[in-house]
């Protein structure tokens, strides 16, 4: 038995090498040596003797964390800022057949949970190989990814403490471990080249932080690895647009306004909350103008229309909903309708929304439940208001005590931008907990002093609201309607 698995572990050793020595020989021929002790500057000559325009940008490294490119020169409005060859971005269709772990799991039809482990395994294979092609790339990836929160320890994680984020941590973590087992199980040439689970979830959030979604063809979307194009940072009223030139075979960022000489270049990543760039980049921002708090409203078991409610909903108690910057917004609406679903008690109530809703093909609490009556509004907004303040007990910190630590320069960066996640979280939370009390301030006012009230300024957000929704219902129980 002992002879057999040996000459099973040196059958796979030759099959590796063999491997290995066929795509070091297919690729011989492109290789070229750049030993300059600066990464950045092989980096760039790299590119150059691939046939990249790389000559209006320059890099500049602020810190491990913050690496950027600014405008060598001045630059036009729709002019190329920067231009990289197919050869030397990567392409899944690149990357699946380059690397020996992707060929081996194509053959064995395993299909991972996520495209970019293709991305990784493919990383992880020339980060080994000692003359890689894609050595002057692999060389400058960030060498420290501490800072994103799959790295977190137990007293990081203790800071996201009342974030949703905090769930997605660890869902993602989840995730991570779950690929790297399966993978190491069905794919044995990956457990025989001996990738920890640190190699692989490092190169799994560079490939996550990295990536570029572009359009090649009509309708073909694919991730790509853009070697430079990377070094660009995300800002809400960036000025470059990205894509793929069919004519030039090759990915391109252009200019959507004169850049000056000197200025640093910044793209927008995309309309994203602060939780899904600080998942997918390490940052948060306290100006991103789509932040959200997100959070669920459930049935109460105990509530006598339970069973009657979960039949009409398809068997769902508990529904996601999230709340914004903006309280007059669709996001404000659907919470309270989903929470004025919960807080229904009355069967006529009840039964009326049965009735609304005949004719759709699944009920959704968000979308369908209206408003019925002043009695169910005003408990709704006490529910929500309780819902709300109980969400905001849960977290670690106060906006007091984020405040102050933001504010003191030995804070560091990494807890920064979890300060700035969790404290935007809180100021949503207490914005809308301020509607609340706005509302249940005036809801038990007359119809004509509701409309006097709603001209004054200081209730413009709940102004909309009250004239369509209280201020009817106000009139029909008065008799006025």
């Amino acid at each position: 038995m002992l002879l057999q698995t040996c000459v099973l572990a040196i059958a796979l050793s030759l099959s590796l090498a063999q491997d290995d020595s066929e795509y070091e020989l297919k690729t011989k021929s492109k290789r070229q040596t750049y030993d300059d002790p600066d990464p950045y500057k092989n980096l760039i000559q790299w590119l150059k003797d691939g046939k990249a325009e790389v000559s209006k940008v320059q890099i500049e490294v602020k810190s491990e964390g913050y690496r950027t490119l600014k405008a060598s020169q001045f630059i036009r409005q729709g002019e190329w800022v920067l231009f990289i060859p197919r050869t030397h971005y990567l392409s899944l269709e690149e990357v699946k057949k380059s690397c020996l772990i992707n060929r081996k799991m194509i053959q064995l039809n395993y299909i991972p949970n996520n495209i970019q482990t293709y991305f990784v395994n493919h990383l992880l294979q020339e980060n080994r190989r000692q003359n890689s092609f894609w050595k002057p790339y692999i060389d400058v990836l960030p060498k420290d990814v501490s800072g994103f929160p799959t790295y977190f320890d137990a007293e990081q994680d203790a800071l996201l403490k009342g974030s949703p984020t905090l769930y997605t941590v660890m869902n993602q973590r989840r995730i991570f471990r779950e690929e790297y087992d399966n993978l190491k199980e069905a794919v044995k040439e990956f457990q025989r080249y001996g990738y920890t689970y640190n190699d692989f979830i490092k190169f799994r959030i560079l490939t996550i932080s990295r990536s570029f979604p572009v359009y090649i063809g009509e309708n073909e979307q694919q991730q790509l690895l853009v070697p430079l194009a990377d070094f660009v940072n995300h800002d809400n009223n960036g000025f470059l647009q990205y894509g793929y030139s069919p004519d030039a075979d090759g990915f391109f960022m252009q200019a959507v306004r004169n850049i000056q000489k000197g200025e640093e270049l910044f793209y927008n990543y995309g309309q994203w909350s602060n939780k899904y760039f600080f998942m997918n980049y390490g940052f948060a921002s306290l100006t991103n103008p789509m932040n959200q708090f997100d959070f669920d409203v459930c049935i109460d078991r105990n509530d006598r229309l339970f069973n009657m409610k979960v039949d009409l909903t398809g068997g769902n108690i508990c529904w996601g909903n999230r709340l914004v910057n903006e309280t007059d917004h669709d996001t404000f609406r659907q919470s309270l309708a989903t929470v004025r679903f919960a807080q229904i008690s009355k069967l006529d109530d009840f039964l009326k929304l049965e009735e609304d809703v005949e004719n759709y093909n699944q009920f959704w609490p968000g979308w369908h439940t209206t408003p019925k009556t002043i009695e169910l509004e005003k408990a709704t907004f006490k529910a929500f208001k309780e819902l709300l303040v109980s969400e905001l007990a849960n977290f670690a910190s106060t906006i007091e005590d984020d405040q102050r630590r933001l504010n003191d320069p030995s804070t560091p960066e990494f807890r920064r931008h979890i300060i700035m996640l969790t404290m935007r979280e809180k100021q949503i939370i207490k914005k809308n907990i301020e509607v609340c009390d706005m509302m249940l301030s005036v809801i038990d006012k007359s119809s004509e002093e509701l409309k006097n009230l709603m001209r004054y300024y200081n209730f413009r957000e709940i102004a909309r609201y009250v004239n369509s929704e209280i201020i009817p219902m106000k009139l029909e129980e008065e008799g006025l309607a």
